[in-house]
């Protein structure tokens, strides 16, 4: 509920500022058009989601380095000399983002999930696995599709939830193989994107994204009655521009 009040609040604040800006406009006071540019656009998405999200989501983070990288190229006028930098500067910071970003999920072993991986690599090479899919049996998941598409195959018998952030491109995640004991709560960050969830029928899927010109559709062909109330999962987080979509085999 708090991360929903300061979403809305974000999203509020938002519109007002636009259309504060759109009024001085047409009172004859001058407003520079980068503005309302398509770079400041996803510097504003950027903010919203980054708001909400406490700045701990990748997604933000990117829209904000994209935005403010073409904003400064185009739209403000800088030293030549500065030009060829701001691409490796925001790589660079990018790239610190993601290392020091807070992790939400302690309890995921990093050597297992390096072992799984170079399992995942020897069947890929050898024609045992499909390629951008990989098996996770760990109880927590954490994928970030940037620019890419990714597929994971979530095999854990005591499935905790974790995070999947996906930024112009697209997360298939299969959990029909995976089992949850209590709740399992898992955040999704999609930003000009998809997100496909494979879930069992007999979960009970609670959705509680925020959504701006996005879809969020559980496909799933169920009476309410079938489900287990044992096995709930919580899906929360943002969708901007794209889009969840939750189904089963």
């Amino acid at each position: 509920m708090k991360n929903k009040r300061n979403g809305n609040h974000a999203l509020g604040l938002l519109i007002l500022v636009i259309g504060a800006l759109l009024l001085l406009k047409q009172s004859g006071i001058f407003i520079p058009g980068w503005l309302f540019s398509w770079p400041m656009i996803l510097i504003a998405i950027g903010l919203y989601s980054g708001y909400k999200n406490g700045f701990q989501n990748t997604g933000s983070v990117v829209l904000l380095l994209i935005g403010g990288f073409f904003l400064l190229r185009d739209k403000i006028f800088l030293p030549y000399e500065l030009g060829p930098y701001l691409l490796p500067v925001g790589l660079i910071v990018l790239g610190l983002f993601i290392i020091f970003k807070k992790n939400n999920n302690p309890a995921i072993n990093w050597k297992d999930w390096e072992g799984n991986y170079d399992k995942w690599e020897k069947k890929l090479r050898t024609g045992g696995a499909t390629e951008g899919e990989m098996k996770n049996n760990s109880d927590y998941l954490n994928v970030e599709a940037l620019f890419c598409g990714l597929k994971r195959k979530v095999i854990s018998k005591n499935f905790k939830g974790g995070e999947i952030t996906t930024v112009f491109g697209g997360t298939d995640v299969d959990l029909m193989h995976a089992d949850i004991q209590e709740q399992a709560v898992l955040k999704v960050s999609v930003v000009f994107g998809g997100v496909k969830l494979i879930v069992p029928p007999h979960w009970d899927v609670q959705l509680g994204v925020s959504n701006l010109a996005a879809g969020v559709e559980d496909k799933r062909y169920l009476h309410q009655a079938t489900q287990d109330p044992e096995k709930k999962l919580l899906i929360t987080g943002s969708v901007i521009f794209g889009g969840i979509e939750i189904s089963s085999y």
